[in-house]
């Protein structure tokens, strides 16, 4: 069988695209995207986790959300005693941490481990208006 040059050229490609674009899921968790934190809540069950520092809560948080900073070297300690068949919901400032915390949680035995894939501001604003909606 011959293969022309081309050929073999856009098939490399290809898979060296597909080798580069990792998700959420490739991950073990799933990205919640801003916009869909409603439908999100009225589908799950979820303890919020908010992995951003001391100084970032004091700016404000999520209402009910658990804080669990992850630069502390305590993290994993903390982590470890929540319920691995929970389903999480974690965010931080802008969806790096959050990413990282959630891929941790993964590793550590979680099985339903969301990752809000937006800014803290949009998720509290999600949320304060989630609240206001339901005490209408």
């Amino acid at each position: 069988m011959k293969f022309h040059p081309v050929n073999v050229l856009f098939l490399l490609f290809l898979l060296l695209l597909a080798s580069c674009s990792s998700s959420a899921q490739d991950a073990g968790f799933t990205d919640v995207n801003p916009g869909g934190l409603a439908e999100f809540l009225e589908t799950n069950n979820a303890v919020i986790i908010d992995v951003r520092t001391p100084r970032e809560w004091d700016a404000g948080k999520v209402g009910s959300a658990l804080t669990i900073n992850l630069n502390h070297r305590g993290f994993n300690d903390a982590i470890a005693e929540l319920d691995r068949d929970t389903t999480y919901l974690v965010y931080c400032n802008s969806g790096n941490r959050s990413r990282i915390a959630s891929a941790r949680m993964v590793n550590m035995g979680f099985k339903n481990i969301y990752n809000y894939d937006g800014s803290h501001f949009q998720i509290r604003r999600e949320y304060e208006e989630l609240r206001k909606d339901q005490s209408r």
